[in-house]
């Protein structure tokens, strides 16, 4: 993700988006420099999430296999996280990834539907969750949507 995607997942976190799904405890809006900070720290592995034309939300994949993503408000519901999440699973053996996981917590109810959807094993440690999803060897389904 180029400089130009922060700025759009800026704008799309302020006007459409909990704090808390975006960025660690204690971020606020009316610091969009710590923002900018954090996303370009990992800009080579976090993709916009694109549904149409327009930015919709954020996944990120890094080397080693791990996932994250967060969804606007305006998109969440639609599919669009599971088709996105899918791309993901599919790019990574690309990237040399065999397995890919994810950490929410139990609270977190739409993240672990979500994970379950795409595949994944969830281990529950009291409030923590763990899931791996297998990487398959035949690509998935991404419903058209793109992260790029």
């Amino acid at each position: 993700m180029d400089d130009a995607g922060v700025e759009r997942l800026l704008g799309l976190a302020v006007a459409d988006a909990d704090p808390t799904d975006v960025m660690p405890p204690g971020w606020t809006l009316d610091r969009p420099d710590d923002f900018r900070e954090f996303y370009r720290g990992f800009q080579d592995d976090a993709y916009e999430i694109v549904d149409g034309e327009r930015t919709v939300g954020m996944i990120r994949l890094t080397a080693k296999g791990e996932t994250g993503i967060w969804v606007a408000r305006c998109a969440r519901g639609h599919g669009v996280g599971l088709a996105a999440l899918r791309r993901v699973i599919e790019e990574a053996p690309r990237r040399g990834v065999t397995t890919v996981f994810a950490d929410t917590t139990t609270d977190n109810t739409a993240a672990m539907a979500l994970l379950r959807k795409a595949g994944a094993v969830l281990d529950v440690d009291g409030t923590h969750v763990h899931a791996r999803i297998p990487v398959p060897v035949e690509p998935c389904p991404s419903d058209g949507v793109d992260v790029g």
